[in-house]
């Protein structure tokens, strides 16, 4: 045998065959192991990436420019913002693929600017790393504070906040049966804030008549931050995309962050504080406790994984976060749903009838009404499809090498997910950019719920990820945008079209303009 295979190996043509065997064995397999990536959508200069191209330009919303290069690229393609190197998906396939089968793949979010110096060294639930810490506090929000049981224990905390804004518009009529509302997005912020700040420290930032009184100047400087801390939160920062900018500050930019950081961090020490003191003196009973009562004694009994943070900054951090986020996304929804339906009055005529219908015009809406409220539900999921509050879900980040729609995704990318794009895919629906309620009522659509667990409508994310507080948000959305259109018949000044342009700033995605409006009360004066 062994003088078999010595004669074989000492013959050149065997062995030329044999060479030539192992080089076409080792072509297939490295071919094969060849990664395959996301189509680039072009050339990447170095320091500022595709920052050149010119569907990057501009001031347009990044969700639409994303959006342009999606028609020419496909539903997924790499782009580099700078040292930013991102993956754009703008397909509800893999969208369904990443949170479900790759979701542990893409639990962090990147680090930013603004999260450095505004979310308590990351101890923010929002911008946590997913650790133990992280997942100790998602768990404990979505049971104390956003769970059904939950919010039906605190339902007397928007029904009180509502009444109170309704009677504030209401007073405005008095004089001529009519108002003109100058800013409909601050009154629903202000709201939106309320309800927030009562669920989650207790407080109101109603102000009083007297421009001059201590509490409302207090409570004004509460607002100032809350608006200023969001602003910056979410505020594009060229740093970000290219680090060596960072030591110039252009703008003052993270001047004004650690300003704003200082402010918010005296305002949230002092809710704190009145907390403490208040379990101190034995205050507060179960019914009565506020969100921040119920972390702070979660984090002080011992328990909780904090994850090497100190307690009371866990509270804070956790706090902000939660009126931030939410007072900011209920107010946005609720003005992108009342722009389009003044810009559609038959719709809006439908949903005024349904609620004369169900409610009638002898008493207030009432949480229990929501669920027989079928058309008001459709339009607020037809809002949320094709204005969803967040157009650009915010980023997430691979934290290892991944490979999603057969494509090869390397640790550390960055994660966008293009909703605008995906919720008016022709395929998913017909006329994707016809505002049509009533598609929601259809057999097809009627049970997809936007609570993440459909990929065809998922405003708040999906996954282990998404937005903790999407029960609240939905329910004050519904709430809020039932009671005013019960209240008050609404329309345009001059009954002009609604511009529906977004904002190009942030990821929140705003109405660029005001909206105005005119109200006037449609209900009996004993029900304001």
């Amino acid at each position: 045998m062994e003088f078999f295979l010595n004669s074989i190996f000492e013959t050149p043509i065997i062995i030329g065959v044999l060479l030539v065997i192992t080089i076409l064995i080792w072509l297939k397999i490295n071919n094969s192991n060849r990664l395959k990536t996301p189509p680039e959508v072009g050339f990447a200069l170095p320091i500022i990436g595709h920052l050149y191209l010119k569907e990057l330009r501009g001031r347009k919303p990044l969700f639409i420019k994303f959006t342009k290069l999606a028609e020419k690229f496909g539903p997924i393609y790499n782009v580099r913002l700078g040292s930013i190197r991102g993956v754009v998906i703008s397909s509800s396939e893999l969208a369904r693929e990443i949170f479900t089968a790759k979701d542990n793949y893409v639990l962090a979010r990147p680090k930013s600017l603004a999260t450095g110096h505004l979310a308590y060294s990351y101890a923010n639930l929002g911008v946590a790393p997913p650790t133990p810490y992280w997942k100790w506090l998602r768990k404990f929000t979505a049971v104390g504070f956003f769970s059904h049981r939950a919010l039906d224990m605190a339902k007397n905390v928007p029904a009180t906040e509502i009444k109170l804004s309704i009677r504030y518009l209401y007073d405005l009529c008095n004089d001529k049966g009519s108002a003109r509302i100058a800013d409909m997005q601050q009154w629903l912020l202000d709201i939106g804030l309320n309800l927030m700040m009562r669920t989650v420290v207790g407080k109101s930032t109603a102000t009083s008549d007297d421009a001059d009184d201590e509490e409302a100047r207090e409570r004004r400087k509460w607002k100032k931050m809350m608006d200023d801390t969001m602003r910056m939160l979410f505020l594009p920062v060229l740093s970000d995309s290219i680090p060596v900018l960072k030591p110039l500050d252009i703008g003052g930019v993270e001047k004004e962050m650690i300003q704003v950081k200082k402010v918010m961090d005296e305002i949230v020490e002092e809710w704190l504080k009145e907390h403490i003191q208040k379990k101190a003196n034995g205050i507060a009973v179960d019914g009565e406790r506020d969100f921040m009562d119920l972390l702070l004694a979660a984090v002080e009994d011992g328990d909780a994984e904090l994850g090497g943070y100190h307690p009371h900054m866990v509270v804070k951090a956790t706090c902000m976060s939660m009126v931030g986020a939410g007072s900011d996304t209920t107010s946005v929804v609720i003005v992108w749903a009342l722009s389009l339906l003044l810009n559609h009055r038959a719709e809006l005529e439908k949903v005024q009838r349904e609620l004369d219908n169900v409610v009638g015009r002898g008493r207030r809406v009432d949480i229990s009404d929501i669920n027989k409220l079928d058309y008001l539900q459709a339009v607020v999921k037809e809002t949320f499809r094709i204005r969803p509050p967040g157009a650009l879900l915010v980023p997430r980040e691979f934290t290892d090498d991944c490979t999603v729609g057969g494509y090869h995704i390397p640790k550390g990318t960055m994660l966008f997910i293009n909703l605008w794009k995906l919720q008016k895919d022709p395929n998913l629906y017909p006329d994707p950019n016809v505002y049509r309620p009533a598609r929601f009522l259809e057999p097809k659509y009627k049970d997809i719920d936007p609570r993440g667990r459909h990929f065809e409508l998922f405003p708040f994310g999906a996954g282990r990820r998404s937005c903790p507080g999407l029960n609240l948000g939905i329910q004050n959305v519904h709430l809020i945008l039932a009671n005013l259109l019960h209240s008050f018949d609404i329309s345009t000044i001059d009954n002009k079209l609604v511009d529906l342009n977004a904002s190009p700033d942030g990821v929140i995605t705003r109405k660029a303009t005001p909206l105005e409006i005119r109200i006037s009360p449609r209900l009996s004066p004993d029900l304001y």
